[in-house]
């Protein structure tokens, strides 16, 4: 199944693993690894994770306050947000438009 990444939520990603490797050295890495696993979790079975809404699904990503916003189509899926869970909610919403 194919993948596209909101650019928006491209740019979310990189800044988070740019932040966590300020906080600690290898811990952005450890972040990015443990983000494109849970990526490849939902490209093999993106219906076992819960829903947001009706038609967004979330992953949390384990060990970080993260999660992932994507919807599943005919074609593929789309992840709109990798997103911190102690930001304002929804604030992805309108990438969807």
């Amino acid at each position: 199944m194919k993948i596209e990444i909101h650019e928006l939520a491209v740019n979310e990603f990189n800044d988070a693993i740019d932040w966590y490797e300020l906080q600690v050295k290898g811990l952005g890495k450890r972040f990015k690894k443990t983000v494109k696993n849970q990526i490849q979790k939902i490209k093999r079975h993106p219906t076992w994770f819960l829903k947001e809404a009706d038609y967004i699904h979330k992953a949390y990503v384990p060990k970080f306050p993260y999660k992932i916003l994507f919807t599943v189509k005919e074609n593929g899926i789309v992840i709109w947000a990798i997103a911190h869970m102690h930001r304002k909610p929804w604030y992805w919403q309108s990438r969807m438009c």
